[in-house]
């Protein structure tokens, strides 16, 4: 599938990833090694958010409860599962889109900081890569399931699902909603190439398939939708079939994806932004 990790010199990376988060946006924005050593309590290791009892994961789970304002943990679980895959991993998505690397953000090798409201900061304890820059996308496919789904984002779903009881589709949803939304935010790739890496993404061909269990079917769970705003520019926005529960919060608001609301009326609330 792919080779050992590949080790920027630190400058490099850096360079790197700062970059990506000045050109497409602050949702990218990663910040390499380990934090000094007065902030190191703010900062929660990923891959102790998927043991079983993980305080790690409560305190998360906790922080998106209270800020969010929900009145019940499944649909804190709900929401928090699709703000983190926005954000956490959504450097590997990107970076796959723009020239088909692959940066490592499996959970062993990411710190999360929790926000009020979804995540506030995410560090890469060593900024590697587990795929070098490809023209051939699918070849470097294999290692951007491993790092973002197989290792990551599936697995935390699965323990949000034994703390809370929150549908594993519903949670599956907010996977796809939060991976969807952190590729199609790669702007100013051409739409039709944008769909086209999403399709790949959610409905790989069976001899690209990672070691690990199979994908669930995201490709079911939403589309993404091309919308022309009102400067003329096409963008893609994600349209979702299940529902995250946050017209429940405090805010007693639906998002602006939310399948509730008519396709036709999300469609011309996304135009109008």
């Amino acid at each position: 599938m792919h080779g050992d990790p590949l080790v920027p010199d630190e400058l490099t990376a850096l360079v790197a990833l700062t970059d990506l988060a000045s050109a497409h946006g602050t949702r990218y924005h990663v910040l390499p090694g380990e934090p000094p050593p007065e902030q190191a309590e703010a900062w929660l290791p990923a891959d102790r958010l998927l043991e079983a009892g993980s305080p790690e994961r409560a305190r998360l789970l906790a922080a998106e409860w209270a800020g969010s304002g929900h009145r019940t943990a499944h649909a804190a679980a709900l929401t928090l599962i699709a703000v983190y895959a926005g954000r956490v991993t959504a450097v590997a998505m990107l970076g796959w889109v723009l020239d088909g690397r692959v940066w490592d953000v499996r959970p062993h090798n990411v710190l999360v900081r929790p926000g009020t409201h979804g995540i506030a900061g995410v560090r890469l304890r060593v900024p590697r890569l587990l795929a070098a820059p490809s023209e051939d996308r699918t070849a470097t496919l294999p290692a951007l399931h491993e790092a973002v789904l197989h290792t990551h984002l599936l697995p935390l779903a699965a323990a949000l699902r034994r703390d809370t009881r929150a549908g594993l589709r519903q949670l599956h949803g907010g996977v796809a909603h939060g991976c969807a939304t952190a590729l199609s935010a790669a702007a100013p790739r051409e739409t039709a190439e944008l769909a086209r890496r999403w399709a790949e993404f959610t409905a790989p061909a069976p001899r690209l398939a990672a070691p690990g269990p199979p994908l669930p079917r995201l490709a079911a769970l939403g589309d993404l939708a091309e919308v022309v705003h009102t400067d003329g520019t096409r963008r893609l926005h994600y349209l979702r079939t299940t529902c995250c529960l946050y017209y429940t919060s405090a805010e007693a608001v639906r998002c602006a994806s939310c399948c509730l609301t008519p396709r036709a009326d999300r469609l011309r609330a996304y135009a109008a932004r």
